[in-house]
């Protein structure tokens, strides 16, 4: 049967609008899945900043509340050796020697029977009868002298807002005679939680495990005391999963907000807690994705010129193959001026659009691929030569096998490198590509683009150093600081390597900051850590583990080198000018606990908890001493 030539264009058109929608969903679709995966990977990269950033706070209240905890353990165990509460009070003495050692603690508390208080750290407060206290009604009604007693957030005789924590006292044969009770500081919280927030719409909670809102960062009017546990609520949701750790998103109960948030329950198995504290910490879930929505706008934006320059461009093209010479003429201006605006929305766009014909090797680009790389098109004759050498020689094998993976084994062709340019030094570039089979399934074209990502992967960059200092003394922080310990720790214990740790802090800190202020606290903080890089050598690691505490891992040296080591740190510091204000210098010092690996069953948590032992020591014999664990 013959075919007539309008038979012929009709079916040719028919094909050609189905190819062209077909094209146009695979793009669509590669649009849509991109996004997708951007925006996952921008929600689990922000979930596990949270995540991170809760667990400092976490790891840190486990260590304050674990120091407090053996602190009234302590003087429990010295009041029932001594006999009745109301005749000890000049424990008073041993109490504030407790408080000014433990950043976290306030006041520490010593009560009889009878509710009253006979022995404290604050003089003025002795006398005071506390019986009506819920905390020290719970102990009384239900004692046990091995619990750790967590009370709800109240306000203090002081009229201050607090938590305590608190342990029976126990007569001969096992009664109540009082409690020990030492009052959290929301001060020094309010800065550990201050210290994780990296974004200005981020803020941090902490709860008591009953729902009441104990402390939020930055501060809101009315939150303070709010229960939480209420149905739907993230900290309800929490509580019920079980789980230690999480991250929810959703409204807030207490803000009426929409935000992600990572919670942690602080109840270490090692203290027998009769309640946890649940520590938040969130960030705006609109703010998050704030980016990613801009480019999810523009690519639509894109795919939405490309389709209509598309679609405009095949109707023009088809239209010219039914009229005469004259008509054609005038149709293939009209797809010229198609490919010039397409030109002008990539040129816009800051990306770059290529074509490789594989069979030719060759390949095309267009205009703003030359202003990508910053060269002049009339100046090289072939593109490929160029686009080759200015790739970082480093960078090529990779760009080798991603080609190798799309050709031969159907791999999405989305290399990232490096190129150098002239008037901007070195770039980074994302590239995407489609290809094309031939019938027999070859393959025989790439079509791609390229992007500079140079802006975007120095923001992550950033993101990640800040993630991994601490923000003040720019040393490691606690989690970053663990992570490259243990490193270290593997290796030494593969080559049979001595090692050595410090746990060292700040003499006496809370009284400089309450004596010059908390700036000045800053600077003492930040003039230690610049004489531990200047003393210390450069492959030693470093960390800030909060407040004042520093802890440091020396690879390759035994017990005699790290006490040497420490020796000369302590003198340095100890004569270190800190300048002041109107001229004014202030000396400040350290004391340091050493302990040196002896054991392969030893871990680098046991090997810092010993140091942790001997820095205490170093605070009990005076301060401003170097103590080497047993």
């Amino acid at each position: 049967m013959n075919i007539s030539p309008a038979q012929t264009i009709k079916r040719n058109a028919i094909a050609q609008w189905l190819g062209l929608a077909l094209g146009l969903i695979a793009l669509g679709a590669l649009l849509v899945f991109n996004l997708y995966r951007e925006f996952a990977g921008a929600a689990t990269r922000e979930q596990d900043r949270l995540a991170a950033q809760a667990r400092v706070i976490s790891d840190n209240m486990e260590f304050q509340l674990a120091s407090a905890n053996r602190a009234l353990e302590s003087v429990a165990r010295e009041l029932r050796a001594s006999g009745s509460p109301s005749r000890l009070q000049t424990v008073t003495l041993h109490l504030k020697s407790f408080a000014s050692t433990m950043s976290g603690v306030a006041s520490i508390n010593v009560l009889d029977a009878k509710g009253r208080i006979v022995a404290s750290n604050r003089p003025e407060s002795i006398g005071t009868n506390l019986s009506r206290r819920d905390y020290f009604q719970m102990i009384k009604q239900r004692p046990n002298a091995g619990m750790l007693y967590v009370s709800p957030p109240f306000k203090t005789i002081l009229g201050v807002f607090a938590i305590n924590i608190t342990k029976m006292i126990s007569g001969p044969r096992g009664e109540f005679e009082g409690v020990v009770s030492a009052t959290l500081d929301p001060d020094y919280f309010k800065t550990l939680m201050a210290s994780v927030l990296y974004a200005p719409d981020m803020w941090v909670s902490v709860a008591h495990g009953d729902g009441q809102l104990f402390l939020m960062i930055p501060e809101r009017e009315h939150v303070q005391g709010m229960n939480l546990q209420q149905p739907g609520s993230f900290f309800t949701r929490h509580q019920n999963s079980g789980k230690e750790a999480e991250v929810l998103t959703g409204t807030v109960y207490a803000t009426k907000e929409v935000r992600m948030m990572a919670l942690h329950t602080v109840h270490p198995v090692s203290l027998k807690m009769d309640k946890s504290l649940v520590v938040a910490v969130s960030r705006d879930l609109d703010t998050i994705f704030q980016f990613r929505r801009r480019d999810a706008v523009t690519q639509a934006a894109l795919f939405g010129l490309i389709a209509t320059v598309s679609i405009l461009g095949l109707y023009i093209f088809q239209r010219g193959q039914l009229r005469f010479e004259r008509q054609t003429i005038e149709a293939a201006a009209a797809l010229q001026q198609s490919a010039e605006r397409l030109q002008l929305a990539t040129d816009a766009s800051g990306i770059g659009v290529w074509d490789y014909d594989l069979a030719e090797n060759r390949l095309v680009w267009d205009d703003s691929m030359y202003a990508l790389y910053g060269i002049d098109r009339a100046s090289v004759s072939s593109s490929y030569d160029v686009w080759y050498n200015s790739v970082l020689p480093e960078d090529r094998p990779a760009l080798d096998a991603a080609l190798h993976a799309t050709l031969y084994e159907r791999a999405p062709y989305m290399p990232s490198f490096r190129i150098r340019r002239g008037d901007s030094g070195l770039r980074y570039i994302q590239a995407r590509a489609r290809i094309y089979y031939d019938a027999a399934g070859k393959p025989v074209r790439l079509v791609g683009t390229n992007e500079d990502i140079t802006e975007r992967k120095a923001l992550q960059d950033k993101l990640e150093v800040q993630a991994n200092q601490d923000y003040l003394t720019g040393l490691f922080n606690r989690r970053h600081f663990l992570e490259q310990g243990q490193v270290e720790f593997a290796r030494m214990l593969r080559y049979g390597e001595s090692l050595s740790v410090f746990m060292l802090d700040v003499d006496r800190f809370k009284g400089i900051n309450d004596t010059y202020g908390h700036k000045t606290g800053d600077i003492v903080l930040q003039k230690l850590s610049e004489v531990l890089r200047q003393t210390l050598r450069t492959f030693d690691i470093i960390g800030r583990f909060g407040g004042e505490e520093f802890a440091v891992l020396l690879p390759e040296t035994d017990a005699q080198k790290a006490h040497e080591v420490a020796e000369r740190l302590r003198e340095i510091t100890a004569r270190t000018d800190v300048a002041l204000e109107g001229g004014l210098l202030l000396r400040f010092t350290v004391s340091i606990g050493v302990a040196t690996l002896k054991d392969k069953t030893t871990t680098l948590d046991m090997l810092l908890n010993q140091a942790d032992k001997a820095l205490y020591r170093a605070k009990e014999g005076g301060r401003n001493k170097v103590c080497v664990a047993d």
